[in-house]
């Protein structure tokens, strides 16, 4: 797996890319952080004022408070046991990471904070299931889409969105601004050959879209 070091912590290419769409918000949130990295890896970003980590699972928030109470020393790490959508934030300016769960649940969770943060705010989300589900919500409520991209890693692609609130561009119901690189040739012959499998209207719908491009 390629990997960069950010301080003591490595990120996959996924991650790594996931991160470079933050763009100098002052809070970070990593909603269902897992390991903690991404968030975690934020230590070293001058920019950066208060790092929270999120995870509904106890065993990993344990985990998680052990790594920092062991090996960091930082009054603005805050880690958090519950689900995204119970979460409360300021109005200030945050860049909220969502990567690894659902498009239902990450629908779920953007809706539910949508309404707390700044203007200059953004979500950056990166789904592994359900992704037509989570297009269709995006396009009904106040939020625009700044960038949209692939990763391939480990024999598998991962769409990354990043959206934040108010009027601009919609996000689109099965994607454009990946389809005409490599990897996107190569993510639309492997959409061709699973939403085959499919047959309900929003999948014959997608599929319609793949065969037209």
């Amino acid at each position: 797996m390629n990997s960069s070091r950010v301080g003591e912590f490595f990120l996959s290419s996924r991650l790594g890319k996931i991160k470079s769409f933050y763009s100098g918000q002052s809070i970070v949130w990593d909603i269902g952080c897992d390991h903690g990295l991404l968030g975690l890896s934020f230590l070293e970003t001058n920019s950066v004022h208060e790092i929270n980590l999120v995870d509904s699972s106890h065993d990993v928030i344990k985990v998680l408070k052990n790594k920092v109470d062991s090996y960091i020393t930082s009054a603005f790490i805050n880690i958090h046991c519950m689900k995204g959508q119970k979460i409360k934030m300021t109005t200030e300016d945050q860049c909220v990471f969502i990567a690894g769960m659902g498009g239902e649940e990450i629908g779920q969770i953007i809706t539910r904070l949508l309404p707390q943060i700044g203007f200059n705010s953004q979500f950056v989300i990166s789904p592994q299931r359900k992704i037509l589900n989570l297009r269709a919500l995006l396009r009904t409520i106040k939020v625009h889409l700044k960038s949209e991209e692939l990763v391939f890693e480990n024999d598998q692609y991962y769409q990354i969105l990043v959206v934040a609130p108010g009027e601009g561009r919609k996000v689109s119901l099965f994607g454009e601004d990946f389809w005409n690189t490599s990897i996107g040739r190569n993510y639309l012959e492997h959409q061709k050959k699973y939403f085959s499998l499919h047959r309900d209207k929003a999948s014959l719908a997608y599929a319609s879209f793949l065969s037209s491009l």
